[in-house]
Order: structure tokens, then C-alpha cells, then sequence
């Protein structure tokens, strides 16, 4: 399995970590920064250069400021909900 490292430590906006996502994905430039859109590109949009089976491993995450603990939160249910629905083998992991 792939794995992208991820290093959250200066994240302080939803905008920091799409910036550091995306590239990783493959994602194209018009990609959405947003769950939604997340969601789309790793259940089905085929539009991510990137393909399972990866993991994603957020290092650096100690201490998120809330609003970033709060997207992780999300991003990973994301992930875990995309894996249950369309049995691709992603995962996204916090250390």
C-alpha cells in the first residue's frame, strides 16, 4: 500500500491542508477544496492521479487548533465512509 506523509504541524486553516492533500492525490487544479468534493474524487470521480490502495498519514497533528481537529475529524469519516461504501482500500490515519 502507498502511503503519503502529511505533516500537519503548521496547518492552521482547511486551506493548509487542502494545499497539502491535493498535490499528493494527484488532484487536478479545479479540485474542490471541500469534504464534498473530497468525498467525490476518492469514491468514484476517477480524476486523482492517485489510486488505492494508499494510506494518508497526518504526522504532526498533536496539537490541532480546533477548527483543524474538527476537518480531521471529518476527513477521516470521509475516508471511512468511502472505504465502506465502495470497498477501495484508503485509509487516513493521525500519529
Amino acid at each position: 500500500m502507498k502511503v503519503i506523509s502529511l505533516d500537519a504541524s503548521a496547518w492552521n486553516s482547511p486551506e493548509d491542508f487542502y494545499s497539502a492533500l491535493l498535490p499528493q492525490l494527484g488532484a487536478p487544479a479545479w479540485h474542490g477544496r471541500n469534504l464534498d468534493a473530497l468525498n467525490d474524487s476518492l469514491g468514484g470521480g476517477g480524476i486523482n492521479v492517485l489510486k488505492p490502495p494508499f494510506r494518508a498519514q497526518v504526522n504532526g497533528a498533536e496539537k490541532p487548533t480546533e477548527s483543524m481537529q474538527r476537518l480531521l475529524s471529518k476527513v477521516e469519516q470521509v475516508f471511512a465512509d468511502v472505504c465502506a461504501e465502495t470497498h477501495k482500500q484508503i485509509e487516513f490515519k493521525l500519529s
